[in-house]
């Protein structure tokens, strides 16, 4: 039987989703659930997630699937959070067609990046999930984000070390949200969220693109340059560094009608 999950988790203790093919492998989500699966099944189950995390990433919505024994009436779901440690937690655990594919078949992305920028003090139950950056000038990040959408090459955002050969992908849409005050803190510098829809991601592409507004919202760089830096196709264009992976989140997997391009 075919399964399909959803799958939350915080990515600060793994090294990424995939599975490392090292003597002593690090720590991964795939691996943790592959484990999970074997103690359930007895046998080697291999899991398929709808695309790669990188090491500190996490994930509200990340989907994937599993070919495991037919069982009528068995709770996936509560056996695998009852064996998986509190980082993981299954959302559901549901019956897919024999031939879905969790990356295959989608048809969108979206991720989250959430910037902190409060100097005086970080919520801990924070910290591990937002990127302690400092001010920011949230309309000049605003102004940026209309030269991010369409179909173009993101080469200019995508780190060193990719698998994939064509940069190409399109944006459907990206907005950057002021959130409400953090309740029972003192009053502070409200929490940026930027959601990015998208076809497909390259490489660290959302935490470059995070970097690159970051820069335009510190006054290193104009929204106006960003236009030029995507056309040269080369991250060794953009100077902005990488922003960190804990702010980045995997929000949710579309698997719906295909979105129009703008």
């Amino acid at each position: 039987m075919r399964l399909k999950l959803l799958v939350a988790y915080d990515g600060t203790g793994f090294s990424g989703w995939q599975i490392q093919e090292k003597p002593q492998p690090p720590p991964t989500v795939q691996g943790t659930l592959e484990a999970a699966l074997a103690r359930l099944t007895g046998g080697s189950v291999r899991v398929f997630g709808s695309g790669r995390t990188d090491a500190g990433v996490h994930a509200h919505g990340q989907v994937a699937h599993c070919d495991v024994p037919d069982r009528p009436g068995f709770d996936w779901r509560h056996a695998l959070n009852a064996v998986l440690p509190p980082a993981v937690r299954i959302l559901s655990a549901d019956a897919a067609a024999p031939g879905f594919d969790a990356r295959r078949d989608a048809v969108s992305k979206t991720y989250i990046y959430q910037f902190w920028r409060e100097t005086r003090f970080v919520p801990p139950l924070l910290a591990p999930f937002v990127w302690a950056c400092g001010p920011l000038d949230a309309a000049a990040m605003r102004a940026a984000l209309p030269h991010f959408l369409g179909e173009r090459d993101f080469a200019s955002l995508r780190n060193a070390g990719s698998e994939t050969r064509g940069s190409v992908r399109c944006i459907f849409a990206a907005s950057l949200e002021t959130l409400p005050p953090q309740e029972f803190y003192p009053p502070h510098a409200p929490l940026l969220r930027l959601r990015v829809t998208a076809n497909g991601f390259l490489k660290q592409m959302v935490r470059n693109m995070a970097g690159l507004l970051a820069a335009c919202g510190r006054g290193k760089l104009a929204p106006g340059d960003v236009p030029a830096l995507l056309a040269a196709a080369d991250r060794a264009a953009v100077a902005a560094p990488t922003a960190p992976p804990r702010g980045l989140a995997l929000a949710c997997v579309e698997y719906g009608p295909a979105y129009s391009c703008p």
